[in-house]
């Protein structure tokens, strides 16, 4: 279908020039049509970048944690829940596509303000909200401090993990992505364990 065709040389040419770099006339040649055929499937290049956005929401952005659903799961603690959400990002990560999308927000969020804001709300706000709503149903349950700031606790998980993808996609680019995965998995669950371990209650034997 050339409209995935379209999309998809987008993503290829975005992540290794920049949008900024990219022509509609080179997205055309690549895909092998004339530059005004473009036109029938997005009415300008910022379209383009709108759907390359929207496919990454639609495929990697989860919704909140359902607050019912995470307190009958408390039991199971608090690694059932990590796992669960770093085993989904993680398997749609590995696809390339989705390695070269965020390349590509990475990259743009320099100088992109649509891009900039829609990293800021989508990729880090709503990611960590999930994680404060988690852990405030955790603090009312009395299985982590009463005392511990809830918003840093979730920047704290989540942070580290952002860090991890700019260091790759950006200051160690390119470098091999199958090893990179492998680290990053192993690093993130060991830093969370950390920090999580910091504030749990003891269970008293």
């Amino acid at each position: 279908m050339t409209k995935n065709r379209i999309l998809d040389v987008s993503i290829d040419l975005f992540s290794q020039f920049g949008y900024d770099g990219v022509s509609i006339r080179q997205i055309a040649g690549e895909v092998g049509i004339r530059e005004s055929s473009i036109y029938n499937h997005y009415p300008n290049k910022q379209a383009i970048l709108k759907a390359i956005l929207d496919y990454y929401v639609e495929e990697m952005v989860s919704d909140d944690i359902p607050i019912e659903q995470a307190s009958l799961n408390l039991d199971k603690g608090f690694d059932y829940f990590y796992n669960a959400g770093c085993d989904a990002f993680m398997g749609k990560l590995y696809e390339e596509k989705m390695m070269k999308i965020t390349r590509l927000m990475l990259i743009e969020s320099y100088h992109n303000d649509d891009v900039k804001n829609f990293l800021k709300s989508a990729v880090i706000e709503a990611p960590v909200h999930g994680w404060i709503n988690l852990f405030n149903l955790m603090k009312d349950k009395k299985l982590i401090i009463k005392d511990c700031d809830v918003k840093q606790l979730s920047e704290s998980f989540f942070y580290y993990g952002m860090f991890l993808l700019y260091e790759h996609f950006i200051i160690n680019y390119p470098e091999d992505d199958e090893k990179f995965l492998n680290e990053f998995m192993e690093k993130t669950k060991k830093h969370a364990r950390i920090i999580f371990d910091s504030v749990k209650i003891e269970e008293e034997s």
